[in-house]
């Protein structure tokens, strides 16, 4: 797939191919969802319309100097979803770095010297409240977060007891699942938690075992992020991005895109942003199924403006408690 970018100088014409949209809503009555580019692990920045700011995950470097370039000046939520270096390896110092307000993880403890000086960081910490992974809702300001129930603690390995997050925003959704691997992407199948949703990360940064065909049946993506660097597994495995490729209208990855925010509107509509720049737009499942789907931004041709064309890609039940963040 191939999106024109546009530096602008001038007057901007833009046409809507494929389906019709309207104007898209002001920023400021969005959701963002950013996936940092922070090589081979996780980072996700939710920054809810009102202000109010989630980070799931923290890479395995710091990831501040990115929340500092997207003006977080504090973190009402911060999780770790699961204890591996690659997702908690930047979380120290963002809790040293950044205000947290609420600091969420799966209890599960780690012998790692990444893990230690975490829990270590933490126990000083006695300002920030920690809160239990467990079926709730999270309030972020009108955002609600969903959290998904866990396999038992002592039943498997670390990335199977990854926390799972459903993020809504009226009709738009987006799901994080950590490094959720087969036997819980099954369970929260079998628990039928998974819903229809706009945005799905990618488990396990593309990994052969971060999918099964009933999970993406269920969910039903319009967007697939892959989070995932330069690294000696094969991520993203050839099995994945053709599961992905073949459920998703879209699928974006940061080793080759960068840094990745989806903005997403309550009535299903979102735009897909690149380097500040808006490449492409869906109408979300709210507004139909002859209407959903990806419409690519086509620019027209005026003084001032430079186009350049981005690097061709591979084509490979009940409500749970509530509480306000």
């Amino acid at each position: 797939m191939r999106f024109s970018r546009v530096f602008c100088s001038g007057i901007l014409l833009v046409a809507f191919v494929g389906c019709g949209v309207t104007a898209p809503a002001p920023v400021g009555e969005s959701v963002r969802v950013t996936f940092l580019d922070v090589g081979q692990g996780d980072a996700v920045l939710i920054r809810a319309p009102e202000g109010q700011a989630a980070l799931v995950d923290a890479g395995w470097g710091s990831p501040v100097s990115s929340l500092r370039a997207l003006d977080v000046d504090e973190l009402d939520l911060l999780v770790a979803t699961h204890p591996h270096a690659d997702h908690i390896g930047g979380m120290a110092d963002v809790i040293n770095s950044i205000p947290v307000r609420f600091y969420m993880d799966n209890s599960q403890t780690h012998t790692t010297a990444t893990y230690q000086g975490l829990a270590s960081t933490l126990q000083q910490r006695t300002d920030i409240t920690y809160l239990i992974a467990e079926p709730r809702s999270i309030s972020l300001g009108s955002v609600e977060i969903e959290v998904l129930p866990l396999l038992p603690i002592a039943s498997t390995d670390f990335n199977n007891r990854s926390i799972g997050l459903v993020v809504r925003y009226g009709e738009f959704v987006a799901f994080l699942g950590g490094d959720s691997e087969v036997e819980e992407l099954s369970f929260w199948t079998q628990q039928d938690v998974v819903p229809d949703v706009t945005v799905l990360k990618a488990s396990h940064h593309g990994s052969y075992n971060g999918f099964t065909s009933e999970f993406l049946e269920d969910a039903e993506p319009e967007i697939v992020a892959i989070s995932v660097g330069t690294n000696t597994y094969g991520h993203p495995h050839a099995e994945a991005l053709e599961a992905y490729t073949s459920a998703a209208e879209t699928v974006l990855r940061t080793d080759l895109d960068g840094q990745i925010t989806i903005v997403g509107y309550k009535d299903g509509r979102y735009e897909v942003v690149l380097d500040q720049e808006v490449i492409a737009m869906g109408q979300g499942s709210s507004l139909g199924s002859e209407a959903k789907g990806l419409c690519l931004v086509q620019i027209q041709a005026v003084a001032g403006f430079v186009l350049r064309n981005k690097k061709t890609r591979p084509n490979p039940a009940k409500s749970p408690p509530r509480c306000a963040v």
